[in-house]
């Protein structure tokens, strides 16, 4: 791989850092594996640090990280915020619905 020198990852959280050091309003949404499944029957989780790579949730539909990607349009609690987001299994937990809620979970910056 000759993009970034091999060091693809390296250069998305630099590109990330700019972003949230640049003062203008951000939300960076990092997906874990992308899953071409139905959308809004599974609970969501958010992380940071590559927290959720330590559970069996790694994954999450397509759907819902378009979902989310429009609910964070829409609230205040997801702005100035980068996260990691993934989804329980489908029939474990309950079905996310308050986005709100979701968001404000989010502690950290970056």
């Amino acid at each position: 791989n000759s993009l970034g020198n091999g060091n693809i990852l390296v250069w998305k959280r630099k590109a990330e850092r700019y972003l949230a050091d640049s003062g203008l309003p951000y939300t960076i949404i990092r997906a874990g594996g992308l899953q071409d499944k139905e959308g809004g029957i599974r609970e969501l989780l958010v992380g940071k640090d590559d927290e959720l790579l330590q559970t069996e949730t790694r994954t999450i539909a397509r759907p819902d990280v378009a979902e989310v990607c429009i609910q964070a349009v829409q609230y205040e609690e997801s702005k100035f915020k980068a996260f990691d987001l993934a989804s329980k299994p489908e029939g474990t937990g309950t079905p996310t619905t308050d986005f709100k809620a979701l968001f404000s979970q989010i502690t950290t910056r970056f």
